[in-house]
């Protein structure tokens, strides 16, 4: 795969492997093995960019993910009609929980669609470490007990048993 989908960047051979939560990014720089761990949410969308082709009259449609850094743009298809990428765009953004974005030839990107699920609460916070509470496996216990003190008897014999 190649990196930078847009823009004037060098294309750079690079692997790519893909999950809901991360992108892994291989790529060499400089000579060097480099591995980029890059969580999904850091993408701006799912981008589908439309250029002329090669022949007079032709298009070529690029779908990727768009990140601020043009080099860590992932590709994920390119086509020779737009209509070809339509179904895997939205396939693309619903899996991924991205917005979908379009690339316009003068460089401006503008939002199709909000990201889904994002119109859906966000996880509840779990602030239990942060409060005064027991955790709520330790609720059944029973707390320690103070003994009471234990009684001394002034001026008695004290009595002990000897072998």
């Amino acid at each position: 795969m190649s990196a930078p989908p847009t823009g004037g960047a060098a294309r750079v051979a690079a692997r790519v492997y893909l999950d809901r939560d991360t992108a892994i990014i291989k790529r060499p720089l400089a000579g060097l093995p480099l591995t980029l761990v890059v969580p999904i949410h850091v993408f701006q969308g799912v981008a589908v960019e439309i250029t002329p082709g090669a022949l007079p009259g032709t298009l070529t449609a690029r779908l990727f993910l768009r990140h601020a850094d043009p080099a860590l743009c992932v590709p994920l298809r390119e086509a020779d009609n737009a209509e070809d990428l339509a179904d895997d765009w939205a396939m693309w953004g619903e899996s991924l929980k991205l917005p979908l974005l379009m690339c316009e030839p003068d460089g401006t990107i503008s939002t199709v669609s909000a990201a889904p699920g994002s119109s859906f609460a966000p996880d509840r916070r779990r602030v239990y470490a942060l409060t005064a509470r027991r955790p709520r496996f330790l609720n059944r216990r029973k707390t320690g007990r103070l003994h009471p003190v234990q009684t001394v008897h002034r001026g008695e014999r004290e009595i002990i048993a000897r072998h």
